[in-house]
């Protein structure tokens, strides 16, 4: 008695799993602009993040933190009298130097414009170190020459806000130009409060994404 006899074949079906569709990526990037109000140069470094899925309207969301660093200094020198009558003169010379260090936390949105040419736009808050250092000199006629120094800190409220243009060169490195506008408050030095107040920028600068 014969029988048929069913052989049959079994395969294992591997579903591979659904990419992540919204991926986090870093970046890190500097600049060099003008400032057009104090005309003094500042340097800026930033780190930052972003994520394809962070989008509004259409603009790319990515939030970074910023250092920038800028300084200014300025000389007066002359002479006054002075004594009972009037008769001695003085001469002096006074030099005050100022470092500004702002520290913001930042938000940015890009948008594609045309082929690797961006748009972007974003403001940032933050604080901001000012420290200030005085020298300087008295001389009467006929007298001896004495020397002072003074130095101070403080620590005060920033704001910005910045727009511009950047171009992708490769995945990986984008070049960017645009302006922005910087507020300082006051800060109290020597004594007193000093008008630092707000100040145009104009920079240049590169970014690399990892």
């Amino acid at each position: 008695m014969a029988a048929p006899v069913l052989a049959g074949t079994s395969a294992k079906q591997t579903i591979a799993p659904a990419p992540n569709p919204c991926l986090t990526s870093w970046f890190t990037g500097a600049s060099v602009g003008y400032l057009t109000e104090s005309e003094n140069m500042m340097y800026n470094l930033h780190l930052g993040v972003t994520n394809s899925c962070w989008t509004v309207a259409g603009w790319n969301l990515s939030l970074f933190a910023e250092v920038g660093f800028t300084e200014d200094s300025w000389r007066d020198s002359g002479s006054y009298t002075t004594g009972i009558s009037q008769l001695t003169r003085v001469y002096w010379d006074n030099k005050i130097d100022i470092d500004i260090v702002p520290i913001t936390a930042n938000i940015k949105f890009e948008h594609a414009l045309s082929g690797n040419l961006n748009a972007y736009i974003g403001a940032g808050l933050g604080v901001a170190w000012i420290g200030v250092s005085e020298k300087g000199w008295e001389t009467p006629v006929g007298g001896i020459t004495s020397s002072y120094s003074n130095s101070d800190s403080d620590w005060v409220f920033t704001a910005q806000v910045f727009a511009g243009l950047s171009y992708n060169v490769s995945q990986a490195c984008e070049i960017y130009g645009g302006g922005r506008w910087i507020y300082l408050a006051n800060p109290n030095l020597m004594g007193a409060s000093q008008d630092i107040s707000d100040d145009w920028l104009l920079e240049l600068g590169a970014r690399y994404k990892f």
